[in-house]
């Protein structure tokens, strides 16, 4: 009996672990990161994901609500990955806004995970700063 309750303990304990998500926020020296996006300033960002990580890698935009994000003229940014098999591609396109969470696009997990950020067309900008809780992070594991 007391070896069958430690047995199921160890499987319930080993299922929490392999389901966990882990909120990555970007390689950076320090916060805020200030981000001003235009035409010919893109801007880059960078995961730096933990070794042995379970995927997928789910690149997401989060703001709570009132969060200041300002932009003007054409605010739809791309998202181009610079490493990785889809080196160059437009993995996803996004309007910055406060309250809520964006799903950009889901990857398999690799060790650095690098993006530019570009206006997609036309004269714009889009600033935001990101902070604990508020920007750009790649979610790790079974997130949803």
């Amino acid at each position: 009996m007391r070896f069958t309750t430690i047995a199921a303990s160890l499987v319930a304990a080993a299922a929490s672990a392999t389901a966990a998500c882990l909120e990555q926020p970007p390689s950076a020296i320090g916060f805020p990161i200030n981000f001003d996006i235009t035409p010919s300033r893109p801007n880059t960002i960078s995961f730096q994901i933990p070794p042995n990580s379970v995927g997928p890698c789910q690149l997401i935009a989060k703001f709570p609500d009132g969060y200041p994000i300002t932009s003007t003229g054409s605010d739809l940014v791309n998202v181009i990955a610079l490493d990785g098999p889809a080196q160059g591609a437009l993995v996803g396109s996004l309007r910055f806004r406060a309250g809520g969470k964006t799903f950009i696009n889901s990857f398999a997990c690799r060790d650095v995970m690098t993006y530019e950020l570009e206006i997609a067309q036309g004269e714009g900008e889009v600033k935001f700063s990101q902070i604990q809780g508020a920007g750009l992070f790649m979610d790790v594991g079974d997130c949803y």
